[in-house]
């Protein structure tokens, strides 16, 4: 101990320059260093979303759902699959080993769903990764009682989602729904609720 204290004491200058480079260095580390709130973390899921405009929940799983989970269960570094179908929307979550590539795992899993044969109905399924940054900012629902769930979501693809688009700060637009059905829920012959 006493010999870096008659080190610092014979050395000012030395030791004085140093702490102005470390310093230095630090603010300009700190100045260059990118800043997120919520960091882009690579998660090892991918999801697969395919429209099936006028399916109900059952058909979308029977066509849709269960001919991709059953393709792409058998994958090479797949960990697990989960699916959930709606009416009108297959959604199915890939998740792999944390070892693993996603940039060949997602060029794998589109070279799969490709031999897939889906209903001349259905659209394309799109495949995106999932991450942190994912988390919406803002979501809103969209209802009409005039069209059914394949002609509101072409109104809202075609009209709203460009004019969200082009605000200032929007990243990007996701368009998800499917159709609820009118039904009432009865308790010993009374009426509780109308839905839809």
């Amino acid at each position: 101990m006493k010999s870096i204290i008659n080190f610092v004491l014979r050395n000012k200058f030395a030791v004085w320059l140093l702490t102005l480079i470390v310093a230095a260095s630090g603010i300009y580390s700190s100045t260059r260093m990118k800043m997120e709130t919520i960091p882009d973390i690579s998660i090892p899921y991918l999801m697969v979303m395919t429209a099936y405009p006028g399916a109900t929940a059952e058909e979308v799983m029977d066509k849709v759902s269960i001919p991709i989970e059953k393709t792409v269960e058998n994958l090479e570094g797949v960990k697990a699959v989960y699916s959930t179908s709606y009416a009108g929307l297959s959604s199915i979550q890939v998740e792999y080993d944390y070892e693993q590539n996603m940039a060949d795992a997602r060029r794998e899993l589109q070279n799969a769903i490709d031999d897939v044969t889906l209903p001349d109905e259905a659209m394309e399924p799109k495949i995106s990764g999932i991450s942190m940054n994912m988390m919406p900012v803002l979501a809103f629902s969209v209802s009409s009682s005039k069209e059914d769930i394949a002609e509101l979501t072409s109104t809202v693809e075609d009209i709203l989602v460009p004019r969200i688009e082009k605000i200032e700060g929007v990243a990007s637009v996701t368009v998800t729904g499917q159709q609820i059905e009118e039904a009432e829920l009865k308790f010993d012959g009374q009426k509780l609720a109308s839905l839809g």
